[in-house]
C-alpha cells in the first residue's frame, strides 16, 4: 500500500489575517481541491488533520500500479495548491507551499473504532508522515521502497539520507522532479543524481542570476560517463518544474544540442535548434517565406532586412546566396543569430544546452563564443559541456559571467549508493568488486549492473527480491567501461546486434527511414530491443531532423562502431551514404559533410571528392573557414588521386583563398604555388598561369607572404599577359609598384618609378570597372606618395579609398584604408582624423579577428596621441594591445607607449622597456625608445639619439610605423635640429 500525507505551510500565517468565516472558505476551498486531485487518481482520503490531508492508495481497492498512481495524484496537488498560493500571494501578500511525503509499504488496515469506517496504521503510515514534515514547501518526497518502484515512469534527484524518530537508520530520500514522456525500459539502473549537489547548486545560482537579467555560461568538463549529461537533465527538469503553477511566461524555453562525431554541417548546433524553435521546416519551397513573419512575431522592428541573412544562415529554400568574399557578411549573420536568440530570451529566460562540445566544428564554436561575448543583459544561461582534456577546445574570454565546472569521480560511498538505489540486497563483496572497478564513474556502475542482470548472474527470485546465481568467485565485472557496453552488445539478439552496428556507423543521432533504406525492414525493427536495453533513445524534438533516435551515450556509439571489422565497415558506410541519397532527395544539401564522410569511408573516391567540394562550397559561404579548408583539402586529395587536375586546381583556389582572408598568408601562398605546379605539369600554355601568377604577386607584396623570387615572379607574370589590359595585368603591375620597399636602399627614381607602375595600374583597373582593384591602386598610388613625401597627394588617394572599400564589404581592404588614411593625417598633424579612422580600423580589426591589421591601426592611433600630448589617452590606447599581440607594430605600440609614461613621469616607463626586452625587439626599436623616452621625458637626449642612429634610426625605420614622422615632429617639438631629419 502506498500513504500520502500533505500538510501546508503558510496557515498561522492567513490564520491570524482572516476572520474565522472566511479561513474556513479559504481552506475548505484548498482541501476540496486536494482531495478531488487524490480522489481522481483512485486514492482513499483517509482524514484531513489539522491543515494536512491523509490518503491512501491501495486500500480498499488495490491497483498494480498504486505508487505511480498515488505520484501522479502528489503532482496534481501541486499544481492545483499552486494556483490557489498564487492568489493567496497577490491578495495578501504572504506565502503558502504544499509539502509532500509518500512511502510504499505494509500497514494495517481494516475496520476502525467502528464496522462501518475503514482505516489504516503502521509504521508505513508514520514514515510516510514524518518524510512529509522534513520535505521543503513545493517538494514531493519518497522512500526507497517508492523509488524503487516507480523510477521508470518518473524522475527523481536524491535528497539523500533523513533522520527520524523511532528508527535506528536513516531513511532515504527521494525528491520527485516530473514524470517521464517516455518509460523506461522494463529493468531501468538509472539511480537518482548521487554526489553532485554542490554542482547543481552552482547551476541554480547561475540560473538565478540569467532569470534577473544577467547572462551567465556555464561550462562543465568530465571524462566519458561521469555525469555530464545527467548533470544538465536534472537541473533543467528542477529549472521547469520549479516554475509550475506559475505564468507560462515565467516557464524557461530550452534549446538543446548535442554535437556529433560524424561529419555535420557547420553550425549545426545553432541552425537546428532555431529551425525548431522557429517552427519552420527547411523542406517547404517556400521556407525562406515564412522567416519575416517569425521575425515579427520575436519583435524585429524590421524583420525584411534581416530576413534574408537569416534565410541564407539557415539554408532555406529560396534565399540567395552570400557573397563568400563578404567578412561583412559574416558579421551582420553573427549579429542576426545573436538577436533571436537575445529575442527568444526576452520573451522567456533561455537555456541554451550545448553538449559534447568536443566534437564541435570550429564555426559553431566561433558563433558560441560571438553570442556569449555580445550577451550582457539577456537573460540567457548557456549551459555547454566536454570531454575534458586533451582534444576539447579552450574557453575564449567573454564579457559574461562565467564558471567552470569539472566533475570529480564519485566517492565510494555515492557509488554504493547508485548499487543500492537498485539492488535491495547485493553482497559486500561483489558491490566492492563494482564500486572499485567503477572509479568513481557513474555510468559504468549503471551499465555494469545491467550487464550483470542481463548475463543471469544477478535475477529475482519467486519473491522478487535481488539474487546473486553465480559463485561471487566466478563472477567478473570488466575493468573498463568500454569492456562493459561491449559485452552487453554481444549479448544482443543477432538482429539486433546488427541494428545497433549499422546505427553506429550512420552516427550520433540515426534516422528510421535512413535505417530501414540501408538495412531491411526486419533490421530497423529491431531498434525496439535497443531502446528496451536502454542502448538507445528516442531523440529530443530538436534533434529529429537529424534522426528520430540517438544513442544513450557516444560511448556506446563507440564501441558498437569498433565491434565491425575494416570490410564490413566499409560496406556500410557505402549502404548508409546511398540510403541518405534515396531518402533525403533535394534534403541532401543538409547532409554533405556526412555524406562526404560515409563515401570516403566507404572507400567510394569519386562521390567522396563530390560531397567533399560541395560541402566546402558551402561552409565557405557561410564563412565556416576552417571546415571548408578541412573538406577543400579532402576534396583536393581525392581529385589528385582521380587524376582531376581542373576540379584539384578549383580546390586549391578555394584553400587559397580562405586561408589569404584568415590572415594566413604563406599558406595561401604554397595553396596558390601548387595549383601553378599542376597547372605547369597538365597545361603549360593555360591562360590561368597569369592569374595564379598574379594572385601570389599580390600575397607577397601587399600581405607580406614570402617568396624567394618575387621579382622574378612578378616579371613571368605581366610576359604572360602581354600588355593586355586584363584584371591579371592590374594585380601584377600594382605588385610591381610596391616592390621598392622589399629592396634594401630604394631611391627616389626607385619610388618615382613606382608611382607611374601604379599609376597605370590604376587607370586599367578603373577603365575594366573592377573595385577592389581601383582600391588596391589606390592603396598603391598612395603609398608611393608618402614615400616621395608628398603627404597631402597620399592622403587624397587614401581618403578617395574609404567609400570604395566600404562597398566591397571586405573587412581587410577595409581596415587598411581606414589605416592609410589615418597614417596620411597623423603625417599632417590632422591628430584628431587620425585617430578617429585608426580607432575604427582597430574596432573592424578586433571584431574581425585581424590581428596583424589591428596591430598597426593601434600603433597609429597611439602615435596621433602621443604627438597631440595626450600622454594618458597614449597609454589606453596602448593598453589594448594584448589583444593585437603580433610582431613589429605591436612592439613599436610598446615604444610610444614609453614616451608617454616618460613625458608623464610614470614607473610605467621602465615596465613598457622591460617588456621590449621580454618580446625581443631589435636594437633599433630599443635606440628608438630610449631616444624617445628622453626626449618626452625632457632629459639629456643627445647621447639617446646618436644610439638611435648609429642603430639604423631613423632612415631604416620609415616605412608603415611612421616611427620616422614620429621622429620628425618630436624633433622639431623639441628644438632638436639636424639635417638627417
Amino acid at each position: 500500500m502506498t500513504v500520502l500525507f500533505a500538510d501546508f505551510v503558510g496557515f498561522t500565517a492567513i490564520a491570524d489575517d482572516l476572520d474565522p468565516e472566511e479561513l474556513q472558505m479559504l481552506v475548505s476551498g484548498i482541501f476540496e481541491d486536494l482531495a478531488e486531485e487524490a480522489i481522481r487518481h483512485d486514492g482513499t482520503i483517509e482524514k484531513f488533520i489539522g491543515d494536512a490531508i491523509f490518503v491512501i492508495f491501495g486500500a480498499p481497492i488495490a491497483h498494480e500500479d498504486d505508487p505511480q498512481r498515488a505520484l501522479r495524484a502528489a503532482l496534481a496537488m501541486q499544481r492545483v495548491f499552486a494556483e490557489h498560493a498564487a492568489r493567496v500571494k497577490k491578495q495578501l501578500n504572504i506565502e503558502l507551499g504544499l509539502r509532500i511525503g509518500i512511502h510504499t509499504g505494509m500497514v494495517v488496515a481494516g475496520a476502525v473504532r467502528s464496522v462501518a469506517e475503514y482505516g489504516v496504521m503502521g509504521d508505513t503510515v508514520n514514515t510516510a508522515s514524518r518524510l512529509q514534515a522534513a520535505a521543503a514547501p513545493g517538494e514531493i518526497y519518497v522512500t526507497q521502497a517508492t523509488f524503487r518502484l516507480t523510477n521508470r515512469e518518473f524522475s527523481f534527484r536524491e535528497v539523500g539520507p533523513i533522520e527520524m524518530k523511532g528508527k535506528d537508520r536513516p531513511v532515504m530520500a527521494y525528491a520527485l522532479t516530473g514524470e517521464r514522456a517516455t518509460p523506461r525500459s522494463t529493468f531501468d539502473v538509472q539511480a537518482p543524481l548521487v554526489g553532485r549537489w554542490m554542482e547543481l547548486s552552482r547551476l541554480d545560482l547561475a540560473y538565478q542570476s540569467a532569470r534577473v537579467g544577467r547572462t551567465e555560461v556555464v561550462l562543465i568538463a568530465g571524462e566519458p560517463g561521469i555525469g555530464k549529461s545527467r548533470l544538465l537533465t536534472e537541473f533543467i527538469g528542477l529549472a521547469t518544474s520549479a516554475e509550475e503553477g506559475a505564468r507560462a511566461s515565467d516557464a524557461p524555453r530550452v534549446l538543446r544540442w548535442a554535437f556529433s562525431r560524424v561529419n555535420q554541417r557547420s553550425y549545426a548546433g545553432f541552425i537546428e535548434p532555431i529551425l525548431v524553435e522557429l517552427r519552420i521546416d527547411p523542406n517547404e519551397q517556400e521556407a525562406g517565406a515564412q522567416v519575416a513573419p517569425k521575425l515579427r512575431e520575436l519583435g524585429f522592428a524590421n524583420p525584411e532586412m534581416v530576413a534574408p541573412t537569416l534565410g541564407q544562415f539557415l539554408h532555406l529554400p529560396g534565399s540567395t546566396e552570400p557573397s563568400s568574399d563578404s567578412e561583412e557578411w559574416k558579421r551582420s549573420m553573427f549579429i542576426v543569430v545573436y538577436d533571436v536568440i537575445a529575442s527568444l530570451a526576452r520573451e522567456r529566460p533561455l537555456l541554451y544546452v550545448l553538449e559534447d562540445l568536443h566534437f564541435a566544428d570550429s564555426a559553431s564554436l566561433e558563433l558560441l563564443w560571438f553570442v556569449a561575448s555580445r550577451a550582457s543583459r539577456v537573460p540567457i544561461l548557456l549551459l555547454l559541456a566536454q570531454r575534458a582534456g586533451p582534444g576539447s577546445p579552450e574557453p575564449r574570454p567573454v564579457r559574461t559571467n562565467f564558471t567552470q565546472l569539472v566533475l570529480e569521480p564519485l566517492s565510494d560511498e555515492e557509488a554504493a549508493r547508485i548499487i543500492e538505489a537498485t539492488f535491495d540486497w547485493i553482497p559486500d563483496e561483489l558491490r566492492a568488486k563494482i564500486v572499485g572497478r567503477a572509479g568513481g564513474n557513474p555510468f559504468f556502475i549503471e551499465e555494469s549492473i545491467r550487464s550483470l542482470v542481463e548475463s543471469g548472474a544477478v535475477a529475482r527470485d519467486e519473491t522478487g527480491e535481488w539474487q546473486v546465481r553465480q559463485r561471487l568467485a566466478a563472477l567478473e565485472v570488466p575493468a573498463t567501461l568500454h569492456a562493459v557496453v561491449a559485452a552487453r552488445i554481444d549479448r544482443l539478439p543477432p538482429t539486433a546486434r546488427e541494428c545497433i552496428q549499422l546505427a553506429s556507423v550512420i552516427g550520433q543521432r540515426f534516422g528510421d527511414r535512413v535505417l530501414r533504406e540501408a538495412g531491411g525492414p526486419q533490421l530497423a525493427d529491431a531498434v525496439d530491443e535497443l531502446i528496451g536495453a536502454d542502448l538507445v533513445l528516442e531523440a529530443a524534438p530538436g534533434e529529429r531532423r537529424e534522426g528520430r533516435y540517438r544513442f544513450k551515450h557516444a560511448v556506446v556509439q563507440e564501441v558498437a562502431y569498433n565491434t565491425l571489422l575494416v570490410r564490413r565497415r566499409i560496406e556500410l558506410h557505402r549502404r548508409v551514404a546511398a540510403a541518405y541519397e534515396t531518402v533525403l532527395g533535394e534534403g541532401v544539401k543538409d547532409f554533405l559533410p556526412a555524406l562526404a564522410h560515409h563515401y570516403l569511408l566507404g572507400e567510394v573516391p569519386n562521390r567522396a571528392a563530390e560531397y567533399s567540394w560541395k560541402a566546402a562550397e558551402q561552409a565557405t559561404a557561410i564563412h565556416a573557414h576552417v571546415e571548408a579548408v578541412r573538406l577543400a583539402e579532402q576534396a583536393l586529395e581525392l581529385f589528385e588521386k582521380l587524376d582531376h587536375s581542373a576540379d584539384a586546381i578549383k580546390a586549391l583556389y578555394l584553400i587559397a583563398r580562405v586561408r589569404r582572408y584568415r590572415g594566413e598568408n604563406d599558406a595561401a601562398l604554397s595553396a596558390y604555388e601548387r595549383a601553378l605546379t599542376i597547372m605547369e605539369e597538365h597545361d603549360p600554355k593555360s591562360p590561368d598561369l597569369a592569374n595564379v601568377l598574379a594572385h601570389m604577386a599580390e600575397l607577397c607584396t601587399r600581405w607580406d607572404a614570402k617568396h624567394p623570387d618575387l621579382e622574378g615572379l612578378i616579371a613571368r607574370g605581366l610576359a604572360l599577359v602581354d600588355g593586355k589590359r586584363t584584371r591579371e595585368t592590374v594585380l601584377l603591375l600594382a605588385a610591381k609598384s610596391f616592390m621598392p620597399r622589399k629592396g634594401p636602399k630604394p631611391s627616389q627614381s626607385d619610388w618615382e618609378e613606382a608611382l607611374a607602375t601604379a599609376n597605370e595600374a590604376l587607370a586599367i583597373a578603373e577603365e575594366l570597372g573592377l573595385l577592389r582593384e581601383v582600391s588596391l591602386c589606390l592603396d598603391a598610388v598612395g603609398y608611393a606618395y608618402s614615400e616621395l613625401g608628398r603627404f597631402r597627394d597620399s592622403y587624397e588617394r587614401n581618403q578617395r579609398r574609404l567609400p570604395i572599400a566600404k562597398s566591397l564589404q571586405d573587412s581587410d581592404e577595409l581596415i587598411d584604408a581606414h589605416t592609410m588614411v589615418a597614417d596620411s593625417a597623423l603625417v599632417l598633424g590632422n591628430f584628431a582624423e587620425a585617430i578617429e579612422h585608426a580607432s575604427t580600423a582597430r574596432d573592424i580589426a578586433l571584431e574581425t579577428e585581424k590581428p596583424r591589421l589591428g596591430a598597426h591601426a593601434l600603433h597609429t592611433e597611439a602615435l596621433a596621441h602621443l604627438l597631440a600630448g595626450e600622454f594618458a589617452a597614449t597609454l589606453e590606447t596602448a593598453a589594448r594591445r594584448e589583444s593585437f599581440r603580433t610582431a613589429g607594430k605591436w612592439i613599436r605600440t610598446l615604444v610610444v607607449a614609453s614616451a608617454a609614461a616618460a613625458a608623464m613621469d610614470s614607473a610605467d616607463e621602465k615596465t613598457f622597456r622591460d617588456q621590449l626586452v621580454e618580446a625581443e625587439a631589435s636594437p633599433a626599436d630599443l635606440a628608438a625608445a630610449d631616444f624617445l623616452t628622453a626626449v618626452y621625458g625632457m632629459r639629456e637626449s643627445e647621447s639617446s639619439y646618436h644610439a638611435a642612429r648609429s642603430a639604423g634610426y631613423p632612415k631604416s625605420m620609415i616605412d608603415q610605423t611612421l616611427m620616422g614622422p614620429l621622429l620628425v615632429l618630436a624633433a622639431a617639438r623639441w628644438r632638436i635640429e639636424d639635417e638627417a631629419f
